[in-house]
């Protein structure tokens, strides 16, 4: 329930920004849809960064960027899957990171199997004195689309690593699957504290399109 509290205060401050970055759409992958309900395969390459030096579109967006010194998911926060389609997701992470003040969040929730893969390695779970961030997905407030709730964690790079955006930096590799029911709008963000100002939840976590975004399933 504390989780739950949590995550809609969030929503309310992440997403009062008009601002949309660039639609990055899932890619329809070959393989068969072996889940009841789903009826094709996608995927998504994404990637959590320490800040927003790797950010393209940033660049040349008056008004809304660069902030090079904020953390940020990458390449985009605007996302489109298929409907009823078993979406397979891949996270690059880059950046440090700290104890998470909510466990709740260091377990993995809603995925296929209740897993992730970190490094190759399934887990359920991480070390909740290590987390860099969240990739949490939920129904906006008080809509009627079909439930979806989604949270995976995201290791931390060790303390003595020197986190930086570049492809060839050190990072963890999470892979997870989950599965879309029919079309409509989500909110995703990261819902480890880790923008600036009170709490850690004010700059890249109040402000749209750093750790906060859409999913459209379409």
């Amino acid at each position: 329930m504390i989780g739950a509290v949590a995550l809609g205060a969030t929503v309310l401050v992440l997403h009062s920004t008009k601002v949309e970055p660039p639609l990055l759409v899932a890619t329809n992958t070959a393989a068969a849809a072996t889940i009841a309900g789903a009826t094709s395969t996608s995927s998504l390459d994404l990637s959590a960064y320490p800040d927003s030096t790797a950010i393209t579109w940033r660049k040349s967006n008056d008004g809304v960027g660069p902030h090079e010194d904020w953390v940020s998911y990458g390449p985009t926060t605007n996302l489109q899957v298929p409907a009823h389609s078993v979406v397979t997701v891949t996270i690059k992470q880059y950046d440090t990171g700290e104890p998470i003040p909510n466990p709740f969040l260091a377990e993995v929730r809603g995925t296929v199997g209740g897993t992730m893969t970190v490094d190759g390695e399934t887990v359920t779970k991480i070390d909740a004195d290590h987390v860099g961030h969240t990739f949490t997905i939920h129904n906006f407030p008080s809509d009627k689309l079909d439930p979806l709730f989604v949270s995976v964690p995201l290791p931390a790079m060790p303390d003595e690593v020197e986190a930086c955006s570049q492809s060839d930096c050190p990072n963890h590799v999470v892979t997870f699957q989950f599965v879309t029911l029919g079309p409509g709008d989500y909110a995703w963000n990261c819902e480890f504290p880790c923008g600036g100002n009170y709490a850690n939840f004010g700059e890249a976590m109040s402000s749209y399109g750093y750790m906060s975004g859409t999913l459209h399933v379409v």
